[in-house]
């Protein structure tokens, strides 16, 4: 207010200087504008002659600043003041004052024509505006003169301002004396603003807008159709609301004329709408929108009218065979085809519906997937409104077509879709029972292998049971236990782990009841189980887990007091199958008592898995040993109970889970490990023990970083299998020199060798216990002794198991010398080599002059050589040979090839050579040239020879037809030439193959 006073006295100082009567009308008015109501009228009249004078000055600063605004700074100030002043004595005159005088219009005019479009003080430029809007909302004398600039002005500021959108809709009968085509244009582009928008008296001023002639309806048409191009969605209703009012409150020539330039127009390009197969683009799906949202207006006369103004296109573009335009159609049909349609005639109307169904069947069953899938969205999106509008028959013929869509269909998004939409439309008290009973049907859809249909599927089956419609109503049990054993995908996985949590906390979250719904599922499959508690601890949190484990653990040690003794458990069970298949009449008490003590172990077997799960999923740090004190007593409570249940379950299958429980648990938890060791070591040794509990004791002894126990065992059980008595022993072969083999020992040796040579247990072996490794390795030199003994029919080895054996066995030992390599320690290209010598010595002289008709006579032979190329191979490929160990490989082949079985030898030479010709370029490219420029050479060059040897049955039968001569033909001179410069250089190899070319072909 004082600042107000303080502006006002500069006018009141100017104008006291203009005459001693303007003195005396600023003393009457004391420095307030207000009080111009005590003012006579020919005071009035002077006052603003004077006013005048001012602004006239105000309109020549302006023209004289027009090119140098700079200059004129402190006078634009001292105006702004003035004319602020001025406006706000010109708004007091006319509210307060009856008499205007005449004079007073003339300062209007200059406010509205000089200053307004002029003056940049935002504040000075509203306050004019207001003042001429009070001029033509008074109904003052020249309204019409002095209103066009500030429907200029609000136009602009209704962009950025709610209050002037409302002043501009007080004064939009003035909007009309808009003449200029820029400035009507100004005023349309309101239309895409959504400040304007969002206020009713925005809408209201479009909508009057609508009622100023065509070319207004026209303009604002062009400006939604901008629009719709980028809009929201949530504004686009607003939108079509506009139409439709528009539409509704217009007289008959304008409601043509809306119809067919307007909604007309948005329908054709609704139709037209570019799509690709993620469906329609932003313009398509916002055009598709405002048609939806036109067509559900109350009205029924509006709704009328736009399926009216559809119906023709969409019976027209239904039969296009393009399938885009067609897809646009549908879309259409379903937004504003109802099944509430209503027309005078009954009969008519009864045949429209008849219609309407018979095509959305047809529909369904398009073999296009764009077009089934757009019907069978807009199917269900009419469904959830118009449910109890549609016959049943019709219903559930729909839900037959897709059952078999979910069966047949290759498109996925087609069997997605389906499980999408018939979550929206199972709804409570409306589509519940029909929908209910149908959907057990779709049960075989949770074997669907795409992730998409599995999401949807398992989404509709949580809704299910939100509605209370258990979801093992809808799809088995046995079925989702499968996929949750099975799936890969770990998102689908965690929704189907929360869906079993559905089950088992179905009947409440207390303990004992989740500890029950957890068994009674193990039942029916325990690897599932096994998995759901692996995957649990985003559901089960560490309090509900240690509180099961501490139930499961009660309850195990209880079963076992009324079970038998475990050898007893394990014969009887093992009657169990026999008894059950047998179809007596009657059962007597043992087979009823050994069904009972079956359950129960079974019972125990699954408690120690869920309990071995939830500890694994709960406690990520078991290896690091970083425990919390919650963690540690459970741990501790586990351990103590542990070495009870493997003493007493050690001759069960149950042990296996035990072993695996073991191994989760750090061993400075348990009291008497050492007793537990030894147990572990028994059925180490024990050549019954099955191959997956071979693997769990490994992978526990690993864990417990006992390594040395394994090999120490290994090692005497492998001697021990080489050096029985046959008296002693039942499963030991005769050989003479007293030296036999126990043949279950040895191949207990072999699987557990195997399982301590895997990738992830090497790096632990070859670090930490290389010497032992060495030590055990050199141990198996005793099968070299064996097999030559066998051959110089010293010992006599009839078993073929035992030779696959002791072949296998072979193999293993020649692959360890690749595990061992270890610099300056041990050299693998030495000890391989050693080996290779030993085969030319001792082995390829046995197969030498064999007639091929009794080769297979040479298994053993065969077999020691094969495996030895297959490890050598690897070596060459990988790169870890040396070019000296290359030349003893080829020397080995050479030696083979040349024999009188040569052939048998064929193939391995052919992926030997493809593997050297790499090598031989990285040795000759690091100055180690021989290997290419002599030893392949070589080598190809016998194996050439060798395929000249034989007829063309035995090449067939043992080198599959030569069909890998080409590729290796092409990789050969592919080699030479990138690798020699100098075509003189490659002329032999050419050569060599030039001539065992020609002499394969002068013997067929």
């Amino acid at each position: 207010m004082s600042q107000q006073l303080s502006r006002d006295r500069v006018l009141f100082r100017i104008l006291k200087t203009k005459s001693s009567t303007a003195s005396s009308i600023c003393k009457k008015l004391n420095n307030n504008v207000k009080n111009i109501v005590l003012l006579s009228e020919d005071e009035l009249c002077e006052l603003w002659q004077h006013v005048k004078t001012i602004l006239l000055k105000a309109q020549k600063l302006y023209k004289q600043a027009a090119n140098d605004k700079c200059k004129y700074i402190k006078e634009f100030d001292l105006m702004v003041k003035l004319i602020r002043t001025i406006t706000l004595m010109a708004l007091e005159t006319i509210v307060q004052r009856i008499f205007k005088p005449k004079i007073l219009l003339q300062n209007i005019m200059l406010l509205h024509s000089a200053i307004l479009p002029n003056i940049k003080d935002k504040q000075a430029k509203n306050e004019i505006s207001n003042l001429l809007e009070k001029w033509w909302i008074l109904d003052m004398l020249w309204k019409e003169k002095v209103i066009i600039n500030t429907l200029k002005y609000l136009v602009q500021s209704c962009k950025s301002s709610l209050q002037h959108i409302k002043r501009l809709y007080e004064i939009r009968s003035a909007i009309m004396l808009l003449k200029c085509t820029e400035d009507v244009r100004e005023l349309l582009k309101l239309v895409r603003e959504k400040t304007v928008m969002s206020l009713e008296e925005g809408r209201m001023l479009i909508l009057h807008l609508f009622t100023l002639g065509e070319q207004y309806i026209l303009g604002i048409h062009n400006n939604v159709k901008v629009v719709l191009q980028n809009i929201e969605h949530n504004y686009i209703a607003a939108y079509a609301d506009l139409y439709v009012t528009a539409w509704l409150n217009a007289t008959e020539k304008f409601k043509k004329f809306i119809a067919e330039n307007c909604l007309q127009d948005i329908i054709f390009h609704c139709f037209q709408a570019r799509r690709d197969s993620a469906g329609r683009g932003k313009l398509g799906r916002n055009l598709l929108l405002f048609l939806a949202a036109m067509h559900d207006n109350k009205k029924r006369a509006a709704r009328l009218m736009i399926h009216n103004e559809c119906k023709s296109l969409v019976w027209k573009y239904l039969k296009v065979s393009g399938s885009f335009i067609k897809c646009n159609a549908i879309e259409i049909l379903f937004v504003t085809s109802s099944v509430q349609y209503t027309c005078v005639l009954k009969d008519k109307n009864k045949i429209y519906i008849q219609k309407y169904y018979e095509t959305i069947t047809d529909l369904l069953k398009n073999f296009n997937p764009e077009v089934c899938i757009v019907t069978i969205n807009g199917l269900f999106e009419m469904l959830e409104k118009y449910w109890s509008h549609v016959p049943i028959n019709i219903i559930q013929n729909w839900l037959n077509i897709l059952l078999d869509h979910t069966k047949n269909a290759d498109n996925s998004e087609i069997r997605a879709s389906i499980f999408i939409g018939l979550k929206k439309i199972l709804v409570r008290e409306r589509s519940h029972r029909i929908v209910k009973d149908f959907l057990p049907n779709f049960a075989n859809s949770i074997y669907d292998e795409d992730q998409m249909v599995l999401e949807a599927l398992i989404k509709l089956l949580y809704h299910a049971q939100k509605l209370g419609i258990p979801f093992w109503n809808i799809v088995p049990l046995t079925y989702v236990l499968d996929r949750l054993e099975t799936i890969q995908n770990a998102f689908v996985l965690q929704e189907l782990i929360k869906l079993i949590w559905l089950r088992i906390s179905s009947n409440g979250t207390h303990y004992d009841k989740i500890k029950d719904e957890l068994a009674y599922i193990a039942t029916h499959n325990i690897n599932a189980i096994r998995r759901f508690c692996l995957h649990s601890k985003f559901i089960i949190n560490w309090g509900t887990s240690t509180k099961l484990i501490e139930i499961l653990l009660s309850i195990t040690k209880k079963e076992i007091e009324y079970l038998p003794a475990a050898k007893i458990l394990s014969k009887n069970c093992n009657k169990r199958a026999k008894i059950i298949n047998k179809d007596s009449r009657h059962k007597n008490d043992s087979s009823v008592s050994c069904n009972k003590d079956f359950d129960n172990y079974r019972n125990i077997n699954m408690y120690i898995d869920i309990i071995a799960m939830l500890l694994k999923a709960n406690i990520k740090d078991i290896d690091e040993e970083k425990f919390y004190n919650e963690e540690m007593n459970i741990l501790q409570v586990i351990a103590y109970t542990l070495p009870e249940l493997f003493k007493y379950f050690r001759e069960a299958p149950v042990k296996d889970s035990i072993i695996f429980l073991f191994s989760l648990i750090p061993s400075k938890f348990f009291l008497n490990k050492i007793e537990v060791i030894e147990m572990l070591v028994q059925l180490l040794c024990d050549p019954n023990t099955s191959d997956e509990t071979l693997l769990s004791i490994v992978y526990l002894l690993m864990k417990w970083n006992k390594e040395d126990t394994i090999l120490f065992t290994l090692t005497h059980l492998f001697t021990e299998s080489l050096n029985t008595s046959a008296k002693h022993n039942q499963n030991t072969i005769n050989c003479t020199n007293d030296f036999q083999i126990n043949e279950k020992g040895l191949e207990l040796s072999l699987r557990i060798l195997k399982h301590l040579l895997h990738i992830e247990y090497q790096s632990v072996l070859m670090n930490k216990y290389h010497k032992d490794m060495f030590k055990f390795w050199e141990t198996l030199y005793k099968l070299r002794s064996l097999i030559e003994k066998e051959l110089n029919n010293e010992c006599n080895i009839r078993s073929l198991i035992s030779k696959d054996i002791i072949i296998n066995f072979f193999k293993v030992y020649i692959s360890m010398i690749t595990i061992l390599h270890k610099k300056d320690v041990f050299d693998a290209s030495e000890h391989f080599s050693e080996v290779l010598l030993w085969l030319r010595r001792t082995i390829v002289p046995h197969i030498s002059h064999v007639d091929v008709n009794i080769i297979e006579n040479h298994h053993i032979c065969i077999k020691i050589i094969k495996n030895t190329f297959d490890v050598s191979n690897l070596l060459v490929k990988e790169h870890n040979a040396t070019p000296k160990l290359c030349c003893d490989i080829v020397l080995l082949y050479c030696n083979c090839l040349s024999s009188s079985n040569g052939f048998i030898f064929l193939n391995d030479a052919f992926d030997a050579i493809m593997m050297l010709l790499d090598f031989s370029k990285m040795a000759y490219n690091k100055k180690e040239p021989n290997l290419l420029k002599t030893i392949v050479p070589n080598f190809i060059c016998i194996t050439m020879v060798t395929l000249t040897r034989y007829n063309k049955d035995i090449l067939f039968k043992y080198t599959n037809d030569l069909k890998v001569l080409q590729e290796l033909t092409q990789k050969y001179f592919s080699v030479i030439k990138n690798t020699f410069h100098n075509e003189n250089s490659y002329l032999s190899y050419i050569t060599t193959m030039f001539n065992a070319a020609v002499s394969s072909r002068r013997r067929y």
